[in-house]
């Protein structure tokens, strides 16, 4: 019997059947892939990402906090200290602990610390360490603390942290040979000797403090707190204390210091002072100068300006980034190379009728009608440039550059600060190369006589001077003397160092020497050095700016300053077995022997009264 309506019933039945199945089957498929993603993400976040998140958990409610160390002090000779530290403190922001809008809290700490709104936003954005202070403001006044302090339950994630700041007790002084202290750069960050250091830090960036940077900074330490929710500090729960840095003790006299800055009042120059004996650095002047206070926190941006703005450029160290002609300080040289070579004796006549010839060029002496027929030793004495103009023609360019480089000048001394320049002595070989010209005859004739092509560091012609005392040797001019821990315990002493011992004959510094006493004690140029019962040896220089045309037809006292011829000076004390020698140069002062030499009287005087060596006792009186 046929049944065609059970048979389609049934298929439909079965239909149903299969897609209610079908529809279970999905559904149970997302249940099973939503749990297990869900439990892919458990399994993420629990083992993965375990550490990150439980480092987040008790940053919630256990904190490590940086404490920074103090830096290491340096003292003078005599442990007097020129820079130390002092407590600061800082405004800093935690974002994390922030509740809120982050433009909520930084609008009224723009208001309380006088700052702009928009800096102080992309300061706080900028930062991507979680649960790192991030410093807003250095060295907070008392009123802005108070302020904050105030404010502080309405200013979620604010802090006011103390930290150690530099400071230097006597301004100004030696600030160039000291240096200035600055906010690590990223482009520092980079290197490694850097690593230890964090954004934000602060770090020497000139002077001593650049060179020693990794001595007087210390070990930081650090304290675990308790926080509340809002990051406030409940309790200490453990501390390790900071390790202060190593302290540096110079061989600067700060006396003399004081008053070597004193004696150039408004001038602009270098001076440097020397032990000839060993290459201790006495004192150390370049002017003009700056308070490297203003650095110690970060310097405002009106007092960068006005340094950026200055054009005598403050931070210059014209002691040794500034190279000048040495004009007649150069006959030293000169003397020493004809000796050395046999050009002269100390007993050649050469005749000076006020002008040198060579070919059509003609070369005038400072003293018109000229100084007659004459001998080294006059010659030194009066500064006759006719006389030297003979002797560098006789010697030759690659004879005066010989001994140039022998006795130190055209190279670094090595001194312990950063960016030494080198100055310049020519060779025909370096004009061909840097100018594409041949050298001419006259040019060496200008150099004879410290012009030309010709430049020279104060303290390359310290050292130079120095070694004329001491017999011809070359040292190393040194600051620090030694380091030593906050217990005095010394860690590293430092010895002198020789660069070389050209070691001209004794004969020939003998002459020199005489001469150079001459100079000062027998009606020479630099009379005005002179002190009695002190031998005194020195020599006089004026290093042209421009060339003597561009002046001639002017009278001295209208000659505008920026035209005026640089002064020099250098001397030494006693001439025999000197104790003290140094180099003076007053940017445009004219002559040595008015501006330069008197400077250089009164710290040779100082020198040996700090050392109880002179005035000379007065002669017992006889008994009456």
């Amino acid at each position: 019997m046929n049944r065609p309506g059970f048979n389609i019933m049934h298929i439909s039945s079965k239909s149903t059947y299969l897609h209610k199945k079908s529809r279970i089957l999905s559904f149970t498929f997302l249940v099973l892939l939503a749990f297990s993603a869900l439990i892919l993400r458990l399994w993420y976040l629990q083992i993965i990402q375990y550490a990150t998140y439980n480092d987040l958990s008790k940053n919630n409610r256990i904190r490590l906090v940086r404490v920074k160390s103090p830096r290491g002090i340096i003292y003078d000779k005599n442990m007097i200290p020129i820079a130390t530290n002092r407590p600061a403190f800082d405004a800093s922001l935690i974002r994390e602990d922030i509740s809120g809008e982050l433009k909520d809290v930084i609008m009224p700490l723009s208001n309380l610390l006088k700052m702009d709104f928009a800096q102080l936003m992309t300061t706080v954005t900028q930062s991507h360490k979680p649960f790192q202070p991030i410093i807003l403001k250095h060295d907070l006044a008392f009123a802005e603390v108070a302020r904050l302090e105030e404010h502080k339950m309405e200013l979620s994630g604010m802090v006011v942290q103390v930290n150690p700041a530099r400071s230097y007790p006597f301004g100004h002084l030696a600030s160039h040979l000291l240096g200035y202290m600055g906010e690590i750069s990223e482009q520092q960050l980079k290197h490694t000797q850097y690593h230890k250091f964090k954004l934000g830090d602060f770090i020497g960036q000139a002077g001593i403090e650049k060179i020693f940077n990794s001595v007087l900074t210390g070990v930081d330490g650090g304290k675990q707190v308790e926080v509340n929710a809002q990051g406030r500090e409940l309790k200490v729960l453990g501390e390790l204390e900071p390790e202060p840095g190593l302290d540096l003790i110079l061989n600067l006299d700060t006396r003399l210091q004081m008053l070597a800055e004193k004696l150039f009042g408004e001038k602009t120059g270098a001076l440097v002072a020397l032990n000839p004996q060993n290459g201790k650095v006495l004192c150390l002047v370049s002017k003009p100068s700056f308070d490297p206070n203003k650095f110690a926190i970060g310097i405002s941006q009106k007092d960068w300006n006005a340094i950026l703005s200055d054009l005598n450029d403050p931070l210059q160290n014209r002691v040794i980034q500034s190279h000048y002609p040495p004009g007649s300080v150069f006959k030293i040289l000169m003397a020493t190379a004809a000796l050395e070579e046999n050009v002269i004796d100390s007993q050649t006549s050469l005749t000076c009728n006020g002008v040198f010839r060579l070919g059509r060029g003609s070369y005038d002496c400072w003293k018109r009608g000229g100084h007659g027929t004459i001998q080294i030793h006059q010659a030194l004495v009066h500064s006759c440039n006719v006389f030297f103009y003979q002797v560098g023609n006789n010697l030759g360019i690659e004879n005066i550059a010989f001994w140039a480089f022998k006795m130190g000048l055209g190279k670094a001394t090595g001194i312990d600060l950063p960016d030494e320049k080198t100055g310049l002595v020519s060779t025909p070989e370096w004009k061909l190369k840097a100018i594409g010209e041949k050298w001419q005859p006259g040019e060496t004739i200008s150099v004879s006589i410290g012009q030309g092509y010709l430049s020279t560091t104060p303290i390359q012609l310290a050292n130079l001077v120095s070694a004329v005392a001491n017999g011809g040797i070359l040292y190393k001019p040194w600051i620090v003397d030694r380091i030593v821990n906050a217990d005095g315990e010394i860690k590293r002493i430092y010895h002198p160092e020789i660069l070389a011992k050209p070691s001209p004959a004794e004969s020939t510094l003998q002459t020199v020497r005489r001469g150079l006493y001459g100079v000062v004690n027998e009606q020479g140029t630099g009379g005005r050095a002179r002190v009695p019962g002190l031998d005194i040896a020195g020599k006089t220089g004026t290093a042209q700016v421009v060339s003597k045309k561009a002046t001639e037809e002017t009278a001295a006292e209208d000659v505008p300053d920026e035209l005026k011829d640089h002064a020099w000076f250098v001397a030494f004390a006693p001439v025999d077995n000197a104790e003290i020698a140094l180099a003076v140069m007053v940017e445009h002062g004219g002559h040595g022997g008015s501006a330069a030499a008197p400077i250089a009287r009164e710290l040779i005087k100082e020198f040996f009264k700090l050392k109880g060596t002179w005035p000379p006792p007065k002669e017992a009186q006889p008994l009456t």
